[in-house]
């Protein structure tokens, strides 16, 4: 930690590590990515509980990039929590993707259901899209929800790829495709 840091928004701070996670994850190095999320995690923490405590609304991307900390790092029920509020103020695909996960986790199949049936078309995510309609077919008819959030993953780290070939390779290019919610 730099002298300066301290100065820096635990908002701002909590997206870059936020960021570094997810590009650690895409280049595989698991270690370095749940470092990251940890870290990101904890300075969502501090400024959730900082606007809260302000009576300031928190930015629904914010609530979204801590929740993924949050889901990333096992802490589930933090996670439903924050994706709710998310998505009670804006609809963001990554938070019915994520919360659905969350509550595969903590073995809530109704939940599951509801939010993986919730993520919208217009996401352009077609590789996740597919994955959640089957999921949620698969446990409406009983299937195992641990078996459901593998393929979720596996889901996810497809279409992670399947963006990295479609992304423009310009210096200055988004980082994720646009309609993610952050």
């Amino acid at each position: 930690m730099s002298l300066l840091s301290r100065f820096i928004p635990a908002s701002r701070r909590g997206q870059r590590n936020f960021e570094r996670g997810r590009a650690a994850e895409q280049r595989g190095d698991i270690n370095a990515a749940l470092a990251c999320f940890r870290q990101g995690a904890l300075d969502y923490d501090t400024h959730l509980d900082a606007r809260e405590k302000a009576w300031r609304p928190v930015h629904p991307s914010h609530l979204v990039r801590a929740g993924i900390c949050y889901v990333r790092i096992g802490r589930d029920s933090d996670a439903l929590r924050v994706f709710e509020r998310a998505l009670a103020a804006k609809e963001i695909p990554d938070a019915f993707l994520h919360a659905g996960y969350a509550a595969a986790k903590l073995d809530d199949r109704e939940g599951a259901v509801r939010f993986w049936s919730g993520y919208p078309a217009w996401a352009g995510q077609v590789v996740i899209a597919r994955t959640l309609k089957l999921q949620v077919a698969a446990i409406a008819a009983g299937a195992d929800l641990a078996a459901a959030c593998r393929a979720v993953a596996h889901a996810v780290r497809g279409q992670d790829r399947e963006n990295a070939k479609a992304r423009p390779t310009l210096r200055h290019s988004r980082p994720v495709p646009p309609h993610r919610g952050y």
